[in-house]
């Protein structure tokens, strides 16, 4: 994103509507996981600057006024994910045909008058009793997920949501129970500072869910972290648009 558009967040659109009387069809509440932390090397801001000018002009010429966003380098190779006004753009690392590092980009063009967002706040919802975490990453053992979204999902992701209040996943997740089509999502967190204060540390988190027709994502910040527990509280803005035409 230009530097003039990486301040503070636009929010289009009005609001996400209520939850609908007993929350029947709005998504399941999962279980947290373990969050296996990796650190990424250098601030979203300084990863930007690391894409280059051309991956930043492509990028910048799709997506209209800034709504959110993340970048993140691991093992030396970089990537984003931004949610724009116009579209939903990720940058991924791959190789080319050459054989050489190189980033894709994919697109979803956004239909701005379908713009909706939600406040959320608030606890997480109660830890169930289990033998044991469910690990958050690379590896992990599977679960046994309740529901075909939840195996779309997968453990990782899941366990991801599980720390989030219910409405939160909830919102991320209503436009999808039904679809049986591609479904792209990713999540990245961190930890500023350290956890193991009297009051918890801070966590930061980014996710959202994708397909050819809906886009949905969330950002915000969880109070009070502990590794054993997760946040304390919340502080997350949902946001949800539909999509326009095909991927580009």
């Amino acid at each position: 994103m230009r530097s003039d558009r990486a301040g503070t967040p636009a929010r289009p659109g009005p609001r996400l509507p209520a939850r609908s009387a007993g929350g029947t069809g709005a998504g399941e509440v999962h279980s947290a996981g373990r969050l296996n932390f990796t650190e990424s090397v250098g601030t979203r801001e300084e990863v930007w600057e690391q894409l280059g000018p051309k991956i930043q002009e492509r990028v910048n010429a799709k997506i209209g006024q800034v709504v959110e966003w993340w970048a993140t380098n691991h093992s030396g190779r970089n990537s984003a994910v931004v949610l724009g006004t116009e579209a939903f753009v990720t940058v991924e690392p791959t190789i080319n045909a050459a054989g050489k590092p190189a980033h894709e980009i994919r697109a979803l063009r956004l239909d701005g008058a379908t713009f909706r967002r939600a406040t959320v706040t608030g606890a997480p919802p109660p830890r169930a009793a289990a033998p044991a975490a469910r690990a958050v990453g690379p590896g992990s053992p599977p679960s046994a997920p309740t529901s075909a979204l939840s195996r779309r999902l997968g453990p990782s992701m899941t366990g991801f949501l599980g720390h989030l209040p219910g409405r939160a996943q909830q919102l991320l997740q209503e436009p999808f129970l039904d679809d049986h089509t591609d479904l792209w999502h990713d999540c990245y967190f961190f930890q500023p500072g350290s956890g193991h204060g009297m009051g918890g540390g801070t966590l930061r988190v980014w996710c959202y869910l994708a397909n050819r027709r809906y886009v949905t994502f969330a950002a915000g910040t969880g109070h009070g972290y502990r590794e054993d527990t997760g946040p304390r509280s919340w502080e997350l803005t949902c946001w949800r648009a539909e999509v326009t035409g095909n991927p580009r």
